[in-house]
């Protein structure tokens, strides 16, 4: 059972509303699920104020001095309006009691909520979220109901199979540790056209190895997480499913089929909140189809036709071959033909990614060893494509000058690696 709240921030609603049915257990929910998405957590209520000796292991700031609570609302707004922390998030309790409801006014909230509004403002430059935990029966005041988005947590929608032989692209934790995605616009554009129509949903991404299937697939889940799609998309979950990992451990006849099934399921209740992304799908004909038993194609057929299993597939050109042979399969898919970039436009991407390379590696790449990676890698990998194999030979040479306590990466360095890997 998926025990959390959907924490995807979208541009101009930096603020949210997280209701609570029981308070204890609900506010320890939202506090692990916040700390799950690689962040730290200030908790605030009227008693107390800021509450950091409760979430003192999650939170040291120099910035609030002993004494300093902050108990009154509007005290506590100002503060967060004017500091600004990066990797924190903020839980005001019970803040209902302040801004009013639909059915009340009281003439003391009005400063409240002006400096509410102002909040909003201020975090849409911020990578920051306000969460006001609230009873589930709260009623924001029109006025305000622009500001917030709803992060209500359902315990009903079960993501058990899910979580446990898929990744979710589009969560926080997953997004921060994607590279930049660059030159691939129209690839997601095209993308995200197929996934928005009413008829044959599925995009298949047909591509040599190394292109870039994938990156596009995770730079569509940024997309996802930041809201630029179109109203159908929007708040869908986007998981990479692992075939490889249902078909683990089933020794006996129909245990995939079981597993497959229970997947489908839970895609099916959740009803519309998921894509499932599977790479190398050409793999499905085959997945399961022991002694007599139904490949996860032949499972997974009806429910693709109907467009009930909205589904991103990528595969080679030498395996599309294969899954074409499928037809009935084929069909439920439309073909988006990813090329290998030119040197230019691998150039490009190095350079967008580098700044990656560099924080992970703890080095300073010199835009010369770029292009000298795009040259040696086309020179002595011919059987590999661009830009995977230049992002490989960039990584590899950074690991090694990083190993050797170097600060830089130049182009020595990689005409260096070079020799390491022909031995």
């Amino acid at each position: 059972m998926r025990n959390d709240f959907q924490l995807a921030v979208k541009p101009h609603q930096n603020l949210s509303l997280a209701k609570y049915d029981n308070y204890h257990d609900d506010l320890q929910v939202l506090l692990s699920t916040i700390k799950d998405n690689g962040r730290k957590t200030i908790l605030w209520n009227h008693a107390r104020g800021f509450m950091l000796d409760y979430l003192s292991e999650n939170y040291v700031s120099n910035e609030i001095k002993s004494g300093q609570v902050f108990s009154k609302p509007g005290e506590a707004l100002r503060f967060i309006i004017n500091r600004p922390q990066k990797g924190i998030d903020y839980i005001l309790e019970d803040f209902h009691h302040f801004i009013g409801s639909k059915e009340s006014y009281q003439p003391n909230v009005g400063e409240i909520r002006a400096l509410v509004k102002e909040l909003s403002r201020e975090f849409n430059s911020r990578e920051q979220t306000v969460f006001f935990f609230v009873p589930s029966a709260y009623q924001l005041p029109s006025e305000l109901d622009p500001f917030f988005r709803s992060v209500e947590k359902n315990e009903t929608q079960s993501t058990n199979l899910l979580d446990k032989y898929g990744v979710l692209l589009n969560s926080t934790q997953r997004i921060r540790k994607t590279k930049p995605l660059i030159g691939c616009e129209n690839y997601i554009l095209r993308l995200t056209q197929i996934l928005s129509q009413m008829e044959i949903n599925n995009p298949l991404l047909i591509g040599q190895p190394g292109v870039g299937k994938t990156a596009i697939v995770e730079g569509f889940a940024r997309e996802l997480h930041n809201g630029f799609v179109p109203d159908c998309l929007q708040d869908k979950l986007l998981y990479h499913l692992s075939l490889n990992s249902i078909v683990a451990g089933t020794r006996f006849r129909g245990d995939f089929e079981d597993r497959l099934e229970g997947l489908m399921k839970e895609v099916l209740d959740l009803k519309d909140q998921i894509i499932i992304f599977i790479d190398e799908i050409h793999t499905i004909l085959n997945a399961g189809s022991a002694e007599g038993a139904m490949s996860a194609g032949e499972i997974l057929k009806p429910v693709l036709s109907r467009g009930e299993f909205p589904c991103i597939g990528a595969t080679t050109f030498a395996d599309a071959e294969i899954f074409s042979k499928d037809r009935a399969l084929a069909r439920r898919f439309r073909k988006i033909v990813v090329h290998e970039p030119t040197p230019e436009e691998t150039f490009r991407i190095l350079k967008g990614v580098a700044k990656c390379f560099e924080t992970y590696h703890d080095v300073k790449i010199e835009e010369i060893a770029l292009m000298a990676t795009i040259e040696e890698s086309m020179e002595i990998l011919k059987d590999e494509y661009l830009p995977g194999k230049a992002i490989a030979l960039l990584d590899s040479t950074c690991a090694f000058c990083k190993m050797n306590n170097a600060t830089t990466v130049g182009e020595d360095d990689i005409l260096e690696e070079v020799e390491r890997m022909a031995g």
